[in-house]
């Protein structure tokens, strides 16, 4: 089987957003970074489907505004539990990625017709407005812009190259083992720097807003290299996506415009909910609080036969809906004029990921993380509008720090034989069953489906400890599966897509194992994490939960937190 070479200073995984600002910072620095992406950068990646927003404070903030009124937004949001370091240098810092952002050509949207001041909007959860965008395509144009920079600075992008596993030899990071769909090799890129910028995981569940990248591989490699992720039980479902029709679900629907302008959630009987549950004002909802009474309706037995809930529009000028998505709507079938829409929680975004630090390092030396595969910046629930800014914000920060840490190290990064071939080994063994025909054999599709109908059933945005347990149980036996029995119908390598499937199935299943074990034994509800049998908070578990993977066991240790600035 062939396997080729290559050396580089620093390899980043992922290509959207936070890869390629961390790709341009790495470069800065003077050193040779190379970006490995499982698709195409300008037309895969998490960034790509972020519309709206992109929030900082500005120099034309609204008087009274200020990083630490922003740093305290997002505590606030996180429930107690954000990292208070992390969250003041988002909150100082997102105002410079901005400013880096229209230095490349962003236009953000002007607040008057022919200026050059970015109109701030504002979003639940934000004492101030601070959200800028452009249209409904902030992440598309931003992804244009940074992707112009990156081959403008030379810098080189492999695609359709699925990252599979790190290097690491006696606790040193040597490299990233990966996958090149194209040809079916083997590759071996030999760094002392790697940045894992593989995006979220909301894929893992069957209702989810994320593109199909989204699977969880930058949680899987780091879990498999033993390194400390955080938070993981949190995962942030959006309220309002579709149930129905068919060719909608999935989709967004935008509330948090239509809300504001009086837009009402009804159950199946037509009946406005919302005030039964007791929660303020939903004008007011952050999304954590939406998901979790919109689930809890739908669990009483009050939903529609697909599983959702109505948003209702009906009083609100059409000319007030967000035209692009209403394109889109009509695109996928449906009708312009409908006036009540199915719609249910579905898998959003990742609060918990990689743990790093002000530096963005992980507790591996060497390795960096940024973007939605990171941990302990949002706490117990994201506050809207802050994806952009982060993935930003520690781009550049991780792609200085692994650039500086790259040309510090010697040179020797060769690693043992054994060491590569233990780390290649189940790879090997998945193209070696390609062809199988064993009818105990499982294909990639199916195990998606599977893995999907787990998370989706015990691991939504109600959970329960008995489910949880079934969750874990039927995920380890996947995990166990996986090794001996998951294999690509097509025996050929060159463009086999199904070992592609396989691969990111490995990451699924050791993803979904994760978040499941973090539910489990975080005992109370906060933000995200609405445990039916635990339902309040507790001060008891006003920390983080780290965990990494022994052996494939769980071991977990309790993070307090500092304060944040300005208290």
């Amino acid at each position: 089987m062939q396997i080729s070479r290559e050396r580089y200073d620093v390899v980043i995984i992922g290509s959207g957003g936070a890869g390629l600002r961390a790709a341009l910072a790495a470069a800065e620095q003077g050193a040779r970074p190379v970006v490995i992406t499982k698709g195409q950068p300008q037309w895969s990646g998490g960034t790509l489907s972020a519309h709206y927003s992109f929030c900082a404070v500005l120099p034309t903030a609204i008087p009274g505004d200020s990083p630490e009124v922003f740093a305290n937004d997002i505590m606030r949001s996180g429930e107690g539990i954000s990292d208070p370091e992390l969250v003041n240098v988002l909150a100082e810092k997102a105002g410079d990625a901005v400013a880096y952002a229209q230095s490349l050509g962003v236009k953000f949207d002007p607040a008057e017709e022919g200026g050059t001041t970015p109109h701030l909007g504002w979003l639940a959860g934000h004492t101030y407005a601070r959200a800028v965008h452009v249209g409904n395509a902030v992440g598309r144009e931003l992804i244009r812009v940074l992707l112009k920079a990156v081959r403008r600075a030379q810098i080189p992008i492999h695609a359709f190259t699925s990252a599979t596993d790190l290097i690491v030899e006696e606790g040193v990071l040597k490299g990233v083992a990966a996958f090149h769909i194209p040809t079916g090799e083997l590759r071996i890129y030999e760094a002392p720097a790697v940045i894992i910028a593989a995006g979220g995981g909301a894929q893992i569940y069957e209702l989810n807003t994320n593109p199909m990248e989204a699977t969880g591989d930058g949680y899987g490699i780091a879990l498999r290299a033993g390194v400390e992720l955080i938070d993981m039980e949190f995962v942030q479902h959006y309220p309002t996506v579709f149930v129905a029709p068919a060719g909608a679900r999935g989709l967004m629907f935008n509330s948090g415009i239509l809300i504001p302008k009086g837009a009402r959630l009804l159950n199946r009987h037509g009946e406005d909910f919302w005030d039964k549950y007791g929660v303020g004002p939903l004008v007011e909802a952050t999304r954590d609080v939406m998901s979790r009474v919109m689930s809890q309706e739908i669990a009483a037995g009050n939903g529609t036969d697909p599983g959702g809930l109505y948003i209702s529009t009906r009083g609100i000028d059409p000319r007030e809906l967000p035209q692009l998505q209403e394109k889109l709507l009509h695109d996928v079938g449906v009708a312009p004029d409908v006036q009540e829409r199915e719609v249910a929680p579905g898998a959003h975004y990742f609060m918990g990921g990689l743990r790093i630090d002000v530096n963005a390092a992980t507790s591996l030396p060497g390795l960096f993380a940024a973007g939605e595969c990171t941990g302990g910046i949002h706490g117990a629930n994201r506050l809207a509008g802050n994806a952009l800014s982060e993935n930003q914000v520690f781009g550049a920060i991780a792609g200085r720090n692994a650039a500086k840490w790259a040309l510090r190290q010697e040179k020797n990064l060769k690693a043992e034989p054994r060491t590569e071939a233990s780390v290649l080994a189940p790879v090997r063994e998945l193209i070696l069953r390609s062809g199988s025909t064993d009818r105990e054999a499982i294909h990639p599709s199916e195990g998606w489906k599977h893995v999907q109908s787990i998370m989706q059933r015990w691991v939504g945005a109600t959970r329960t400890e008995a489910g949880l347990k079934q969750a874990i149980a039927a995920l380890n036996a996947l995990r166990e599966e996986w090794e001996n029995r998951v294999a690509a119908r097509d025996a050929s390598l060159p463009y086999n897509r199904d070992i592609g499937k396989a691969l990111e199935l490995r990451n699924m299943a050791d993803t979904g194992w994760c978040v499941a074990q973090a539910a489990l034994e975080r005992k109370e509800s906060r933000g995200a994490h609405v445990r039916l049998d635990a339902p309040q908070s507790s001060a008891e578990w006003t920390c983080s939960l780290v965990i990494r993977m022994s052996a494939r066991e769980a071991i977990f240790r309790k993070q307090q937190r500092g304060r944040v600035m300005g208290e």
